[in-house]
């Protein structure tokens, strides 16, 4: 099951979260108005353009392609937040792009030891998203990611120590996802997203595992859809 406790500890960078939402909220804005100057595209909130804000949990995981022997992995609940910038080219169509600080890893136990690998990324997911009707879309793309923290938790004695170099720096991966566009302008998302390369070293692990998880965020729309 996964660890409330870890959840909860997630929250407390709640508010360096909240400064990053409002630099990247003021970024994708600018690279908005920057784009309908160029297009001589309106920004407002009928334009083709969205900008939003989005945070919640992912359940996370690991797989491997090895034989993974002796090995249990269980999941781990982590917190996600960020922001997005869409553009529909066509009426139904659009590209949506999002920066997000993800956490991710697994808890996972051998004959020889219980611990949790809490992984903490920057991931860059460039979507295609098609809305099937005003209040939902499907949308699915590739995710790239860069490693910002690599720590491990012993689950019997609480400790916590660096594992940077037990972790690659670069992860990728391939999102497939629905979201429901509500009114007041808030957006529910639930995604799939899966591993396409080891993010592991051989250092510690024997066996090349990969990122996998599922992400549920709620979402609010600054402008667009």
């Amino acid at each position: 099951m996964p660890d409330i406790e870890r959840f909860y500890s997630d929250l407390i960078s709640t508010r360096v979260l909240t400064l990053i939402f409002r630099i990247m909220k003021k970024i994708l804005f600018t690279l908005a108005v920057i784009f309908s100057v160029m297009t001589g595209t309106r920004v407002d909130a009928q334009s083709d353009f969205g900008i939003g804000v989005k945070a919640g949990i992912n359940i996370s995981d690991q797989f491997t392609s090895g034989s993974g022997e002796f090995v249990n992995i269980n999941g781990l609940m982590r917190f996600n937040g960020g922001a997005y910038f869409n553009y529909f080219f066509l009426d139904k169509l659009a590209v949506q792009p999002e920066l997000l600080i993800s956490g991710k890893g697994s808890d996972w136990d051998d004959p020889l030891v219980d611990v949790a690998d809490l992984l903490t990324y920057i991931d860059l997911p460039v979507l295609l998203r098609y809305q099937v009707i005003d209040m939902l879309n499907i949308h699915a793309g590739p995710q790239a990611g860069l490693l910002i923290s690599a720590k491990q938790k012993d689950n019997d004695s609480g400790e916590t120590v660096n594992i940077n170099d037990y972790y690659k720096k670069p992860d990728l991966g391939l999102v497939v996802g629905i979201e429901a566009n509500l009114p007041a302008r808030i957006n529910l998302t639930v995604r799939y997203v899966t591993g396409l390369i080891s993010v592991t070293t051989e250092d510690e692990y024997i066996d090349p595992w990969k990122n996998n998880f599922f992400q549920f965020s709620v979402g609010y729309r600054f402008i667009g859809r």
